[in-house]
């Protein structure tokens, strides 16, 4: 319960954030997030249907249900296509939600630059926005300078496509069914060398001390999914071929999996079985999703 309640209250301060706008924008209204948690795969999706939640319906808005671990028996149901859909309506408003994090996170950037294109100066709150940005994303502002930070800022602070994600996270969590997804709520394979804080892979080479890290709910990690594109070294290339796409339209997540060359030791294998599973289930139509405002 107070795993749950705690989930709630990091949703609603994140709903929050991404709402924010400068004061002479519209106040836009905010989605009213619902912790879904069911013991059963049976139970959830009752709760999809309360909700009348379709991924063939999201003209309306996708509804905030964000569910914070797998159900256990997941692996259970029988028919292919009912468990990839179910796993897609799971995944589906936790990616958008990181999404909207990121967005309101760029739109502060964006205000800053226009702030100094002007003025050449920041007022306190700005300054200590900036520098929690710069920390977020892994930019040096001393080193770099304020100017030529914030274009570094900008192309690492952009949305993950849905269709990417969801690929992604349905390859390296085998649908949600993996001992990992299951076990410590990790869905796209992440490690951390701290010892203790993940979980030990089984045949582990003698010596390392990798563990594949572990997560308080399935948001998190999705967070630190798009935080690793968005700031390590080995995808550069990505957010190189996302800032050389049309910003006036959403990311390509079939052309941007060509910058994830390293994300695994297969490299062009793992990039070509990527864009099959968005071309394979029709991933593309989810790329203009949005949560739901109201409910």
């Amino acid at each position: 319960m107070k795993s749950t309640t705690l989930f709630f209250i990091v949703l609603m301060l994140v709903l929050l954030l991404a709402s924010c706008r400068d004061s002479t924008f519209p106040v836009e209204e905010k989605p009213t997030p619902v912790v879904a948690g069911a013991p059963s795969y049976q139970g959830l999706q009752e709760t999809f249907k309360r909700y009348n939640y379709q991924l063939d319906q999201i003209d309306d808005g996708i509804p905030p249900l964000f569910v914070e671990k797998m159900p256990d028996d997941l692996g259970h149901i029988a028919e292919t296509e009912t468990r990839k859909r179910l796993f897609f309506k799971i995944m589906l408003p936790l990616v958008l939600l990181v999404n909207e994090e990121i967005l309101a996170e760029r739109e502060q950037l964006l205000a800053i630059q226009q702030q100094l294109d002007h003025s050449d100066s920041l007022s306190p709150e700005q300054r200590a926005t900036l520098d929690n940005l710069a920390a977020r994303y892994r930019v040096d502002l001393k080193t770099e300078g304020l100017a030529t930070a914030i274009d570094i800022l900008l192309r690492r602070a952009n949305i993950i496509p849905v269709e990417l994600a969801l690929a992604q996270a349905a390859n390296e969590s085998a649908w949600g069914t993996s001992r990992f997804s299951l076990v410590a709520n990790n869905l796209f394979g992440q490690w951390t060398f701290i010892p203790g804080q993940g979980v030990v892979p089984e045949g582990r080479p003698e010596g390392e001390i990798y563990e594949v890290r572990r997560f308080s709910n399935l948001y998190e990690s999705v967070r630190a999914y798009a935080n690793n594109l968005n700031t390590h070294q080995a995808y550069q290339s990505f957010r190189y071929l996302r800032e050389d796409q049309n910003i006036a339209t959403k990311p390509d997540g079939l052309a941007l999996a060509e910058g994830l060359l390293s994300y695994s030791i297969r490299g062009e294998e793992y990039i070509r079985e990527i864009q099959a599973l968005i071309r394979h289930n029709n991933l593309q139509r989810l790329g203009g999703a949005s949560l739901r405002k109201t409910e």
